[in-house]
């Protein structure tokens, strides 16, 4: 066979006419490496070599000659030594490098991750890392795999050239940048060892060369999308109305925005990648790297801001926030707009709540001291009375006034579709579910208050989920199972006796107990009868009516029931408002349907004391007991002995024990054992408000 006959002159000391290619022999270590190896330098030098391959791990002849001994590494080099003779002219381990197809997994690993690099010999683990950032490839932070050694902190990718069986079990992406192939300064030394003609040594090179313009180009491209990625995210941060600043595992920023230049007075290629320390004071350098809360009120430069901190612990960096409180306060309005236009706020003030009788008004004297504190209300109270009515004014009055009022009738929803409306759902949960799931009214009604009325109707389904609110602070999606936290005030409102559904187990205790940290008690309109009067000329001039109500109209209310309370009031108003001929209501225009046989009777007031002694006994006690229960304290029968002397009618504790067997016989009083002490009962209040009135009579 003739090579290179055509160009290669006589007189040149090249390999000429000859019959035979000059030899070369490559040993590796593993069959894969040696198959890698031996193809690269057929695809090169094949035409001009010919060239012979061995494995280590597939046994080596006894005897190995030829002109040249190219060793994969210095492992392979050392263990064909020791299992054959071998001979040759000259022997060299050639270096390695990255085959260029791989290079783009590599382009994919963000900017300074902990990488772990696998093979299984520690040098020739160095030897792939050098090889790489040789490479230009250096925006990843390699660590070199150990044998015995499972677990790396903080690292979830491993690379390996075709060793990916040694991947710790836990890693989650492994990349395998395949057997490495001889980079080309071991090409040279090759073709320079055979004395090949200069042509020959071009047309090798080119050949080698043509993969890694390839090779370049890619990383040419991939930073020039990099920069691009990183300008585009730049422009975005900057034009955020908030300062944003970021900084690394090393307390240094590595983000900072053109809103945080006039802020901190200081341009970002100032502070970039500088130290956190010498950037900031050291109150705010305290809140980002040591704090635990969420936000933090600062001045600065004269602007008042508030900074939000945000700890991305797998990218371990802390992101913080600057939102001046100017701002906070436009966004407040904004939800507050919003709000209003879902109707999600409250409508009534306590200056909505028409009477003057002496019951009502140390009614709204108690809810305005309620409002003002954070714990759950319960509202009792028969149908009618005003329990929303209430709930609306204590909401404006609270401390949540700003946040979102939101109520719902509990008794008017079936038990699944109120834990929908309650707790919200998910994507797919059921038949019909809104995509993308939906936000419950806790949800909603964050940093606000949430207005349950009936809530002695709730299933005990319902009552276990509202529970774990109350406990917990935060909700759960019915079928999801992210937990998310919630700032709400519950107000619920119930015209049932929750303790007597208690006792025939329809109604939780706990549940119960979460509600009525503070009580409020409305008295029905027939406690308050002297009002009846205002609330008439109310309804009538609310209607845009002109008109006036005979005597006999409001003499004939005052002998009514009312058990449908204000609401029945109005009722009847509106229908005399239609059927009345003239300009004023007579006692005919009334519905005498809804008023026979409904007059006052001797069981619409609970039985009074025989005497006018005992009946101020029984107020005086009642209202000693509830003025401490509203303290949140019990009332034990020397306390209400001690303080009757105040109120010029001293009572022993024997008469006390004696008047409050009488009440707890009636329901009126709850009296538990040692310092459990006494609890005015719902319909205690009730009735102290009939003494009240009667005493006032006598």
């Amino acid at each position: 066979m003739i090579l290179l006959g055509d160009i290669i002159e006589p007189k040149q000391k090249k390999w000429v006419m000859k019959l035979e290619r000059p030899t070369l022999t490559i040993i590796a270590g593993s069959k894969q490496t040696m198959e890698v190896l031996h193809e690269q330098l057929e695809q090169l030098t094949g035409d001009y070599l010919s060239i012979k391959a061995f494995a280590v791990d597939e046994g080596l002849p006894l005897d190995v000659r030829d002109n040249i001994i190219l060793y994969s590494s210095a492992v392979a080099k050392a263990e064909a030594n020791s299992l054959s003779s071998i001979q040759g002219n000259e022997s060299f381990v050639g270096k390695r490098t990255i085959r260029h197809q791989y290079i783009e997994k590599l382009l994919t690993i963000p900017a300074d991750e902990k990488v772990l690099m696998v093979n299984d010999d520690d040098q020739t683990t160095i030897d792939v890392i050098e090889s790489i950032y040789q490479l230009g490839i250096n925006h990843i932070k390699f660590v070199p795999y150990k044998r015995g050694q499972m677990f790396y902190e903080n690292i979830n990718t491993a690379v390996s050239p075709g060793e990916t069986h040694l991947f710790p079990s836990y890693i989650d992406n492994g990349i395998d940048i395949g057997v490495r192939p001889f980079d080309m300064a071991t090409i040279l030394k090759l073709i320079d060892h055979f004395s090949l003609d200069d042509s020959i040594s071009s047309k090798v090179s080119e050949r080698y060369l043509r993969n890694m313009i390839g090779l370049h180009r890619k990383i040419l491209v991939a930073e020039q999308e990099a920069i691009k990625t990183t300008r585009h995210y730049q422009n975005v941060v900057d034009t955020v109305d908030d300062g944003i600043l970021a900084i690394n595992e090393n307390k240094s920023i590595t983000l900072f925005n053109h809103r945080l230049e006039a802020l901190f007075q200081k341009s970002a290629n100032e502070v970039l990648h500088q130290p956190l320390r010498e950037i900031v004071k050291q109150e705010l350098y305290d809140f980002i790297v040591h704090s635990t809360d969420d936000n933090k009120f600062f001045s600065m430069n004269g602007v008042d801001v508030v900074a939000f901190r945000q700890h991305m612990i797998k990218e371990q960096t802390v992101v913080v926030t600057f939102k001046s409180v100017h701002q906070a306060f436009e966004i407040e309005k904004t939800a507050q707009r919003e709000q209003y236009k879902k109707g999600f706020y409250a409508k009534y003030d306590f200056e909505d709540i028409l009477g003057d009788h002496p019951v009502l008004l140390d009614c709204v004297r108690i809810a305005k001291k309620l409002a003002i504190a954070e714990h759950p209300i319960l509202i009792h109270g028969e149908t009618g009375v005003g329990k929303e009515l209430f709930a609306h004014s204590i909401h404006r009055t609270s401390l949540r006034k700003n946040g979102p009022f939101i109520a719902i009738n509990c008794s008017a929803l079936t038990e699944s579709l109120l834990e929908s409306e309650l707790f919200g759902y998910e994507e797919g949960t059921f038949t019909g579910a809104q995509r993308g799931g939906k936000k419950g009214l806790f949800e909603l009604a964050d940093n606000g208050t949430i207005f349950l009325d009936e809530i002695g109707d709730i299933s005990p389904a319902v009552q276990a989920h509202l529970l774990r609110v109350l406990q917990e602070r935060e909700i759960r999606r019915i079928g999801g199972r992210e937990i998310t936290p919630v700032n709400v005030r519950v107000i619920a409102a119930t015209n049932k006796n929750l303790q007597q559904k208690i006792a025939d187990g329809s109604f939780r205790s706990d549940l119960f107990y979460r509600l009525n940290v503070l009580h409020l008690s409305i008295p029905p309109l027939r406690y308050r009868l002297s009002d009846i009067k205002q609330l008439t000329n109310y309804f009538i001039t609310k209607s845009g009516n002109w008109m006036k109500v005979e005597d006999e109209v409001i003499e004939t209310f005052l002998t009514h029931s009312w058990p449908g309370n204000i609401r029945e009031l109005k009722s009847m108003i509106d229908y005399a408002l239609v059927v009345s001929d003239g300009t004023t209501i007579t006692k005919e225009d009334l519905p005498h349907d809804r008023l026979l046989n409904k007059g006052l009777s001797s069981t619409d007031y609970a039985k009074m004391p025989s005497s006018s002694m005992e009946a101020k006994e029984y107020c005086l006690i009642l209202q000693m007991i509830k003025k401490r229960n509203d303290e949140g304290k019990p009332a034990s029968r020397n306390y209400l002995s001690k303080e009757s002397d105040d109120f010029n009618h001293p009572l022993t504790p024997q008469q006390v024990r004696h008047r409050l067997n009488d009440l707890e016989e009636q329901g009126y009083v709850l009296k538990g054992r040692g310092r459990a002490g006494t609890h005015i009962t719902l319909e205690g209040e009730h009735y102290l408000s009939q003494l009240t009135a009667h005493s006032k009579r006598l």
